[in-house]
This record gives structure tokens, C-alpha cells and sequence, in this order.
């Protein structure tokens, strides 16, 4: 057997070149396996970077969504109240809420949604995200001071709408006609106050948690207009017109002594005295439904006034219109006489309501509320 002799020089560089291979190989595995991990921990990163990113585009959609939403409802009140105004610029003592509620894009609608993120681009995902929170604080914080507007403005209409319906009720009460049946009789018939349409909208989106209680503002606003709207419209129809201009009253209505018989009995009109020929004038727009003769009336007229009123007139020296014939305010109908079961020139005049008389006196003293609210002239 031959032994190979190595130089102790020859020996030292193969130890050395034996151990380099051996620390690259080291260095080469575990540079492998670190940068395996290194791969991985980017992925995980960028795996949590797009859900971020997902979660980020998620949210804002629903705040997006809420906001128009939030936007619809407060451009659907402001178009009512809006209408309103319009209708009756009476109600309008502050000014209303500004009107554009959603002209011009929102940051966040010119932003659009968050871009996808590079390796670079985690630590911008919450500073995008950040500044749309701020974004819609700011739009949650309008939003809520036009809400405030509106609700203030809603309830200032409520209050006069208010005083206006007292108003008229109390003026009803004075003229001796119940403002129920009043406007149950007028709830077929078309306002003649004003004249409004398309559908009342409260809310958009039919969220559960809205307020449609009779304390909800807008509801109360609703329902408080249209009752202004039903007495105001039923009350054209009264006979507030008085249908002689010179006149004394020789007999009142109710129980008096015949003046036949000289026992009591009723008397359902008013006798309006002066001189012989003197006008008698329509105290309303109305038809006439009855003109001629009748029995102790003697010459007779009777006009419908609509909505339940009737007026009559006695005793007529002459009528001047016919059946069927249409008549306006302060036109002359007849003239002053003494027909029938009379003892000297009057004018018997009744009103009759829903089918029963009531006292003319007492629309002759809310002639001048009665007017008003019929012109619309609350503040005079």
C-alpha cells in the first residue's frame, strides 16, 4: 500500500477551501429558508393589506349609502315644505333651509373608493380610511344641522297653522255652524283655497326606526294643513252677505208671538223691514232652485249655496232671477215687498245649514272674520 504525502501548505488549503464549502453551503441554506420566511411574511402582509383594503371599500359603501339615503329623506321634506311656503307665504317667517341639500359631489363621492395597495401602500389604508371618517363627520354634521333647520322651521309653520285654525273655529263657533259637520259635508269636494298635488312623502328608504307618530313634526305639519285647508275650503261656501242694505229688524228668529195668531210659534228666518222696492241682493255665490210663488212666503226665492247652505227670501214685491239660473255675491236677486202672510214690506230671509236653520244675525256678526278667512287675510 502507497501513502500519498500532502505538504503541510497543501493540507492547510484543502482544510480551507473543504471549510469554505462548508460556510457557503451554510450561508446559501439558510439564506434560502429566510428568505422563504421573508417570502411569507409579505404574503401574510399583503393577504392582510387586501382585507384591509376589502373592509375599508365595505365600509364605505354603507356610509356612502347612508348619506344618500340621509340626503333623500331631507330632499323630500324640503320639497314639501317648499311647497308650502309657496302655497301660503304667510308661514314663512324665518327663512327656509338651504335648498342644496346634495348639489355638488361629496369628498367622498369625488374620491371614489380607496385604490388597492402595493407593498408600500399599508400605512396608507388607515390614513385614507381616517380621512374619510373625517369626511363624513363633516357631512353627518351638515346633515344634521339642515335636519335641525327643517324640524325648527316645520314646527314654526305648526304654530301658525295653528292660530289660523283657531282662528276659524272660533270665527265657526261665533257664526253658529259646527266646523265637524262642516267639513264633513265639504270632504268630497275639491279645495277651493288653493290648489296642490303629487304624493306627501315623509321619508325615503322605510326604516324601521322612523318616527311616524302623530308627535313626529311633519306628520303633525301634514295634518294641520290639510285641516286648514278642509275649513278654509268649506267655508266659501257660507252666505256671510247681508241682502239688504238699509233695513231695521222687525222680527228676530226663534221663538216670537204670531203676528196672526198672537200665540208663540217659531220663527226660522230673520224680517229684514224697509221700503217698498228696495234691493234684495245674493248674499253668495249660489243657483238658483226655487223662484216663484209660495204659499205664505208669497214671492219666493231660494238659492243653493253649495256645501250644505241655503238661503231664503220672502215676501218678494218682485224676483228678478230664475230656477236654475247662477248668481255671484251682492248680485240684485229681487225686490223688497209684502206677498204672503205679511203685514208690511220686509224681506224674510232664513239660512239653512245641513238642513236646519240657524240664526242670520249671527253670521251677519262674523261677517267680517268670515271675509277674511275667505280672502285670506289672516293678518289684517
Amino acid at each position: 500500500m502507497r501513502f500519498i504525502s500532502l505538504s503541510r501548505r497543501v493540507q492547510i488549503v484543502a482544510s480551507l477551501v473543504c471549510l469554505s464549502m462548508i460556510v457557503w453551503f451554510s450561508v446559501a441554506t439558510y439564506s434560502y429558508i429566510y428568505r422563504a420566511d421573508i417570502l411569507a411574511a409579505k404574503d401574510r402582509e399583503q393577504a392582510a393589506t387586501e382585507k384591509k383594503y376589502i373592509q375599508a371599500n365595505d365600509q364605505f359603501d354603507k356610509l356612502k349609502n347612508d348619506i344618500e339615503k340621509s340626503t333623500k329623506t331631507l330632499e323630500q321634506r324640503q320639497i314639501y315644505l317648499q311647497q308650502l311656503l309657496e302655497a301660503d307665504k304667510s308661514l314663512s317667517s324665518t327663512p327656509a333651509p338651504g335648498q342644496d341639500i346634495s348639489g355638488g359631489k361629496t369628498d367622498l363621492e369625488q374620491g371614489g373608493k380607496t385604490a388597492p395597495a402595493t407593498d408600500n401602500d399599508n400605512s396608507s389604508i388607515s390614513f385614507v380610511y381616517s380621512r374619510h371618517q373625517q369626511q363624513l363627520a363633516s357631512l353627518q354634521f351638515s346633515i344634521a344641522r339642515i335636519e335641525h333647520q327643517q324640524q325648527a322651521l316645520a314646527e314654526n309653520m305648526i304654530e301658525r297653522l295653528s292660530k289660523k285654525i283657531a282662528y276659524v273655529e272660533k270665527t265657526l263657533k261665533k257664526s253658529g255652524i259646527a266646523s265637524r259637520k262642516l267639513i264633513e259635508l265639504s270632504k268630497n269636494r275639491p279645495s277651493l283655497s288653493m290648489a296642490m298635488g303629487g304624493p306627501f312623502i315623509l321619508y325615503a328608504g322605510g326604516n324601521d326606526q322612523d318616527d311616524f307618530s302623530d308627535k313626529e313634526p311633519y306628520a303633525r305639519l301634514y295634518s294641520h294643513y290639510n285641516r286648514l285647508i278642509d275649513l278654509e275650503s268649506a267655508i266659501q261656501h257660507i252666505p256671510v252677505g247681508i241682502p239688504v242694505k238699509k233695513y231695521y229688524i222687525s222680527s228676530g228668529f226663534g221663538i216670537r208671538k204670531d203676528p196672526f195668531r198672537k200665540t208663540w210659534a217659531h220663527h226660522y228666518g230673520l224680517d229684514m223691514a224697509g221700503w217698498w222696492k228696495t234691493p234684495i241682493y245674493a248674499p253668495a255665490d249660489g243657483t238658483v232652485i226655487r223662484a216663484g210663488w209660495n204659499g205664505a212666503y208669497g214671492n219666493f226665492i231660494e238659492i243653493d249655496h253649495g256645501n250644505g247652505f241655503r238661503s231664503r227670501y220672502g215676501h218678494l214685491s218682485r224676483i228678478l232671477v230664475k230656477k236654475g239660473e247662477l248668481v255671484t255675491l251682492e248680485q240684485k236677486i229681487g225686490l223688497m215687498g209684502t206677498t204672503g202672510r205679511s203685514t208690511s214690506p220686509h224681506l224674510h230671509y232664513e239660512i239653512w245649514f245641513n238642513g236646519k236653520p240657524i240664526n242670520p244675525m249671527k253670521i251677519f256678526k262674523a261677517s267680517n272674520n268670515v271675509l277674511k278667512i275667505q280672502r285670506q287675510e289672516y293678518g289684517s
